[in-house]
């Protein structure tokens, strides 16, 4: 209020109040005020400037500012929204330009291009009864990969969030290879112990087993998961601690373990979502 006296210019506050589209870095608050709250004028975008202090800085970045940004959310908000942007420091008292560090994880370098499994050499699917076991963090992609190259070939999936136990997800891939299917195991699986079980149900059934190992990281997982969020209400959150749990227990699947063969899935965008994801 003080400013807004001094000043004599009118004035906007946009809030966000719970996690969503209009939660920096996310665009849904720059969205509605071009859209709604600017009565219909159009924003000058080369003749505006967004100054916030989520600015990404490292520890140390000025004399006696010791601690590093909270955030780098502020930054990433112009970055998406393609405005110009500056540090309160640097717009107001005209400090130089202090380092900064972008999330490890750029979205924008996400590809729908490339190999849809590696080595290009092996077979996504196969002809006969088999066990396929699924390995990636929540968010890795697994299920839409799943339901789009396996499921609608004809194999059953098992999903833990399905039924609810680790136990009738053994029930169920032993009941489908009595029949003679195929089946995908569509969990984590993120150690020895419990991928052994369903190499166990493939021996046991005189089958092969496969692995899947889904390549996103930790940071793609959890933008792929705060984006799913946003856009999908249905889906139930996953949290950081579910996410870093995954990471400690995760060993990596080898063919010691009983499987005849492992894919390597990296991420792909699908076609139909914009590349430039909001971060």
């Amino acid at each position: 209020e003080a400013v807004l006296e001094k000043l004599g210019v009118p004035f906007q506050v946009l809030v966000a109040t719970h996690a969503g589209l209009n939660r920096k870095p996310v665009s849904g608050m720059w969205d509605h005020l071009q859209e709604q709250a600017n009565e219909g004028i159009p924003i000058s975008v080369e003749d505006s400037v967004f100054v916030g202090d989520a600015a990404g800085r490292l520890a140390n970045w000025a004399p006696g500012r010791k601690k590093k940004d909270f955030s780098c959310a502020d930054r990433l908000f112009a970055l998406n929204v393609g405005l110009p942007f500056a540090t309160p420091e640097e717009f107001f008292l005209k400090w130089p330009a202090a380092r900064f560090e972008l999330p490890a994880f750029d979205p924008r370098t996400i590809s729908s291009a490339g190999p849809l499994y590696l080595p290009e050499s092996s077979s996504l699917l196969s002809p006969n009864p088999e066990v396929v076991v699924a390995v990636g963090f929540p968010g890795a992609g697994k299920s839409t990969f799943i339901q789009e190259h396996l499921v609608s070939a004809g194999y059953v999936h098992v999903n833990r969030d399905t039924l609810g136990s680790w136990q009738r997800c053994v029930s169920s891939c032993q009941a489908a290879l009595r029949q003679g299917k195929r089946v995908v195991i569509d969990n984590t699986n993120p150690d020895v112990p419990s991928r052994a079980r369903y190499i166990q149900c493939a021996k046991d059934a005189g089958v092969p087993c496969r692995c899947f190992n889904f390549c996103a990281t930790i940071e793609q997982a959890r933008h792929n998961n705060r984006f799913r969020e946003m856009t999908d209400p249905s889906h139930a959150p996953v949290s950081d601690m579910v996410m870093f749990s995954y990471r400690k227990q995760f060993e990596p699947p080898t063919l010691a373990e009983g499987f005849l063969e492992i894919l390597e899935i990296p991420f792909r965008l699908q076609e139909h979502l914009d590349p430039a994801l909001q971060r």
